[in-house]
């Protein structure tokens, strides 16, 4: 009997989130896998080929004939200057010089140096909202395993999957909302510790994050979480088996044997996988605990 060809998984055995309009004719039948988030430290051709189009249009939406307009000229002269590192007389307001250079640069430079560029370009006073929305909406639709946090100086942060950095944006504002900046800051370090390969430095900023809501929850009581669940279980009745879910997890990465004190050996086997995992557990465990914070 010949052999059938392959058949790729369904869509919704892959990735509910995805739906057919989303999807090519193959991809929907299952006749091609569908596309998957990519690791950590990459951004494919299409990601980068997104950026260059939004980068492009707002450069255009901005120009006054054959040059580079108001404000967009402003942000990238600064770009030019401290970023690129180049003398201020040899800036170009002219749209051809700016298409060469970034382009070449959007599509050439390594993942951490061109997110060093989206960053510097994002966090200048007269970037505009629309560049910063829409290479937000990139990320998401090219599925990097990256996101953008824009409540605050606009952040890249690491994620595994698309789910994870929706739960870790989602923590970041409700930090943000509730009056947690403390927490949300930890939160913020730990994702930039990762980007920067500082595995240890990450893990000990998640969990900085989850004791900082924990001595808000309970002020009078130890800088541990388990006394701050206990109070949260009385008052509104928390699932025990979700209470003993959430100390196992804490206990995991504080207690004597546990990542925080691993962390600090040089010689822990610590890596990016465990940084990452935390991160986004912490994340979604810190969501959790401000939602059923009581009420004042």
């Amino acid at each position: 009997m010949r052999n059938r060809q392959h058949k790729a998984e369904s869509p919704s055995d892959l990735d509910p989130t995805l739906t057919r309009r989303s999807l090519t004719f193959s991809q929907a039948e299952g006749l091609e896998d569908l596309p998957q988030p990519l690791s950590l430290h990459e951004v494919s051709r299409q990601a980068r080929n997104l950026i260059w189009d939004v980068f492009w249009n707002i450069t255009m939406h901005h120009a006054s004939g054959y040059s580079v307009g108001h404000p967009w000229n402003a942000v990238l002269h600064d770009t030019h200057v401290r970023f690129f590192l180049r003398p201020t007389d040899e800036f170009s307001y002219s749209l051809e010089d700016t298409r060469n250079i970034y382009k070449q640069f959007i599509f050439g430079a390594p993942y951490n140096r061109l997110f060093d560029l989206l960053l510097h370009l994002m966090r200048q006073g007269d970037c505009p909202l629309e560049f910063i929305e829409r290479t937000s909406g990139a990320f998401v639709e090219s599925r990097l395993a990256y996101t953008i946090d824009t409540n605050g100086p606009p952040t890249i942060l690491p994620t595994a999957t698309p789910e994870e950095g929706e739960a870790l944006q989602t923590a970041l504002a409700q930090l943000s909302e509730a009056g947690f900046s403390g927490a949300r800051e930890h939160l913020r370090k730990a994702g930039e510790l990762i980007n920067g390969g500082d595995w240890r430095g990450s893990i000990r900023e998640s969990i900085h994050a989850v004791e900082s809501v924990a001595r808000r929850l309970d002020p009078g009581g130890a800088k541990t979480l388990g006394p701050a669940i206990d109070r949260l279980k009385r008052e509104h009745g928390i699932h025990p088996a979700l209470v003993e879910a959430c100390k196992k997890l804490y206990g995991y990465t504080s207690d004597e044997d546990g990542i925080r004190h691993a962390a600090l050996e040089d010689d822990a086997p610590v890596d990016q996988a465990e940084a990452v995992f935390l991160l986004g557990a912490c994340a979604s465990f810190v969501s959790y605990l401000v939602q059923k914070q009581p009420s004042k």
